[in-house]
């Protein structure tokens, strides 16, 4: 077993709490999105311009589930697995996370005053900071793994300083 898997149970939870937290994710955005696409709502015609950081969240939900299928099954089926593959997965993932909650919190402003789908685009920028943090942690897994201790075909560790004779 590689140095990847090693992990195994720490790596189990927290992807599947970042599963179901982007599962929860996916739903937000996707309820603000079509909140805010112009159509109907409680019987009063709503248009406002969508989100692009809105959007931005929705397309992070989408490619977080892919990430998060392909690390699940490099969990089982280990052979397909790279580690430096998943390291620059989950690390651009992450910075995704950042960017998207970052955004949406400044579209959405510090205050909704009752307002339903402001409130729920709020609630999606806080799951995508706890989104944030959960592919951070994995990623630094997943980078000490990368560049921790696996030795080179020059024989001197990744990450390590070359030793001279």
């Amino acid at each position: 077993m590689d140095k990847l898997h090693s992990n195994n149970k720490i790596l189990l939870p927290l992807r599947g709490v970042a599963v179901l937290f982007t599962i929860i994710e996916l739903g937000l955005t996707a309820y603000g999105v079509s909140y805010f696409d112009g159509t109907y709502s409680d019987g009063f015609y709503v248009y406002t311009s969508n989100f692009g950081s809105l959007n931005f969240m929705l397309f992070n939900s989408l490619w977080s589930l892919l990430v998060l299928a392909y690390l699940l099954a490099t969990l089982r089926f280990g052979r397909f697995s790279h580690p430096i593959a998943s390291f620059v997965l989950l690390l651009l993932t992450a910075v995704f996370w950042f960017s998207g909650f970052i955004a949406l919190a400044v579209a959405v402003g510090p205050s909704c005053y009752g307002n339903h789908a402001c409130q729920t685009v709020a609630a999606a920028s806080a799951f995508g900071a706890f989104l944030w943090v959960i592919f951070l942690v994995d990623a630094v897994f997943a980078g000490m793994a990368a560049f921790g201790g696996h030795r080179s075909t020059t024989g001197q560790n990744f990450g390590q300083p070359m030793q001279t004779a």
